[in-house]
């Protein structure tokens, strides 16, 4: 049974010669050759039939088989009528196989193109070849970079954000339709400029949603002034609880007094019970850190410039540190301690069981190991080992031996809980804030407001945004004020992101495909490469 090459490769006007498989180069190679009658200029359109020679033109198409595949093409070369035409001698085209002058076909280069967008050079080329498909990683740029963008399409909520190129030096503006849950673009910069030419070439944005950046607030007003603005409930709770962490940090030595004493032992410990969580800081460790003597000589050099009178930005420039290091060095009398950050191990819920058979007696190491493993302990007996450590030698193992005090919570966790719904906090995080509350009566102030914003944000009650701004104002409290003032300056956009549904949140996800891509492409790519593998990759 002849083969129709019409049939078998969807082309017209093309006659099968030969198809057989060249054992030394291990391909298949398809011989054809062109039948069309009278084929059109390409420059004129008219039709030729005077034919003036004939050559070979080899083409690469997908593999079959698990081997490559390569076409022979008899190409006909033809002599142009029109004598008007400035176009005498012309090969035949054969649009839907290959384009003029390729030596790939069509459906080969669609598929390079779908490599290259997903693995991007190196990788897409690694893959190709695998696939019996060979070639060169700067080819499958340039087939990424030769790709037209996907066709412009009317944006209704638009969610901004920015990204690195390179952390905290230059930095880029991603754009996404929150609705269709897309990239529509990527800006070179982060500036108002950017944003409000974009917007005017784009109307028919309605909402655009985004973070407290004022940056972002001026483009959006410049190039959308009828848009409402919403601004990210999240990035409202960080501020508010980077404004608790200020006002906290000057009371830093305060508060491990405060809650390091003794009352801070749950009660069920005290009674000679054992607790659901014990923590594996001994009682010897300090919950901080000692002071780093490069640390406190800068604290030192920020304190003596402040007190000459100069200002934040002078003193920065002079110290060589950023502004809000200067801005929290000035608030503070005394240079802040790094803390110790702990992290919950693997071995906390088998802490009762351990602790129960090591005063009942068993103060093997390995054999306690060898039973909590049975019971779903993933560690090693190291980690059982040294947890038992703090209790050896105080004391008979049938008597009580001490308890390890808990570690001091740090100032990042207590702003932390303060925000955090107060249903979801355990036991030990709910006595840490009821302690700081009785700590001095600004506290009380900082924990009330605190978890009367949080409490607003989560339930959506914005008729009394404007009340909470004025209780903020009036509290004396200076980072309130700062984060209230804030506030008043962006009260619109603010009111609605507490009220509306949108959010900056899918636009974080695609600001983080776009870090996956750009690490995947080791950092060096450009932002047309960039630009082109995340729009055509998000059709």
């Amino acid at each position: 049974m002849a083969l129709d090459p019409e049939q078998v490769f969807g082309i017209c006007g093309l006659k099968l010669d030969a198809a057989v498989f060249d054992v030394a180069r291990r391909c298949w190679v398809i011989e054809l050759r062109s039948v069309a009658a009278d084929p059109p200029c390409p420059t004129c359109g008219q039709p030729a039939s005077r034919r003036h020679s004939a050559y070979w033109r080899t083409l690469a198409d997908v593999p079959c088989a698990g081997h490559q595949t390569r076409w022979r093409l008899v190409v006909r070369r033809l002599v142009c009528q029109n004598v008007a035409c400035p176009q005498r001698i012309f090969a035949e085209r054969f649009p839907t196989l290959a384009l003029p002058f390729a030596r790939t076909t069509t459906r080969l280069i669609d598929v390079f193109r779908s490599l290259a967008l997903s693995a991007g050079g190196r990788g897409g080329a690694r893959l190709a070849s695998t696939l019996a498909m060979p070639v060169d990683r700067k080819k499958l740029l340039r087939i990424v970079r030769q790709t037209p963008p996907p066709a412009a399409t009317s944006v209704r909520v638009l969610g901004i954000d920015d990204w690195a190129y390179r952390k905290g030096l230059t930095y880029g503006t991603i754009l996404v339709d929150l609705e269709a849950q897309q990239i529509v673009d990527l800006l070179p910069d982060r500036s108002a400029e950017s944003i409000a030419e974009w917007l005017r070439q784009h109307p028919g944005v309605q909402i655009i949603t985004r973070d407290r950046a004022s940056v972002y607030a001026d483009g959006a007003r410049q190039g959308a002034p009828d848009a409402v603005q919403v601004a990210d409930r999240w990035h409202l709770l960080k501020n508010l609880k980077d404004a608790v962490q200020a006002t906290l940090l000057p009371w830093q030595a305060e508060l491990r007094q405060h809650l390091g004493g003794a009352a801070a032992l749950p009660a069920d410990v005290e009674a000679g019970t054992l607790p659901h969580t014990i923590a594996t800081a001994p009682e010897h460790m300090a919950p901080c850190l000692p002071i780093p003597a490069h640390t406190q000589l800068q604290f030192d050099r920020i304190q003596e410039r402040r007190r000459a009178g100069s200002t934040l930005h002078a003193i920065a420039a002079e110290v060589g540190t950023s502004r809000n290091t200067v801005r929290k060095y000035v608030a503070l009398d005394t240079c802040p301690a790094p803390q110790r950050r702990t992290r919950p191990s693997r071995l906390e819920p088998f802490k009762p069981y351990v602790l129960e058979r090591f005063r009942s007696g068993c103060d093997n190491a390995r054999m306690l190991w060898e039973e909590v493993r049975l019971q779903g302990y993933a560690g090693g007996a190291t980690m059982v080992r040294s947890f038992l450590a703090p209790f050896r030698g105080q004391g008979t193992p049938q008597g009580d031996r001490p308890f390890p005090k808990p570690p001091l919570p740090s100032i990042r966790t207590l702003s932390c809980l303060l925000i955090k719904v107060p249903e979801l906090r355990n036991g030990e995080e709910q006595r840490w804030v009821e302690r700081l509350t009785a700590l001095r009566s600004e506290a009380q102030t900082v924990v009330t407001l605190t978890q009367q914003f949080a409490a607003m944000v989560r339930r959506g009650e914005a008729q009394v945004l404007e009340t909470w701004l004025q209780a903020a104002t009036a509290s004396g409290i200076a980072a309130l004020k700062s984060f209230a003032k804030g506030v008043w300056n962006d009260l619109a956009a603010v009111r609605e992101g507490i009220v509306q549904s949108w959010s900056n949140g899918p636009v974080e996800g695609h600001v983080n495909k776009l870090k996956t891509v750009k690490r995947q492409m080791y950092g060096r790519a450009k932002l047309d490469l960039l630009r082109a593998r995340l729009l055509a990759g998000s059709t």
